[in-house]
């Protein structure tokens, strides 16, 4: 017998993206031209997941300050998130530098 899938409280999820892709200055590359967060060689953190958005928020806030997050203090970014929900359900690709390939 199937049984009705509830829906799950959500949560928010603070993340941070250390950018490595630099310009031809040197300075990092932090925002893409329409002002999106730059998706092109960067590392994520997860500082927390929350119970609502204004904590994330707030979270964010303090870690500016700390070494590192204050480097890089508009690249933050806050996702909702559902609990008992699937996500990457179809798999992921890895691209390699030229001249490495996968084992």
């Amino acid at each position: 017998m199937m049984t009705e899938r509830h829906s799950q409280p959500e949560f928010f999820v603070l993340w941070h993206a250390r950018h490595l892709a630099v310009e031809e200055d040197g300075e990092a590359i932090h925002r893409d031209l329409d002002g999106g967060i730059h998706l092109d060689e960067e590392e994520w953190r997860i500082l927390g997941i929350y119970r609502d958005r204004e904590m994330a928020e707030a979270r964010g806030q303090d870690a500016k300050q700390l070494p590192g997050f204050r480097d890089e203090p508009d690249c933050f970014c806050i996702s909702p998130l559902m609990l008992d929900e699937d996500l990457w359900t179809d798999g992921y690709f890895t691209e390699y530098p030229e001249g490495i390939q996968e084992d």
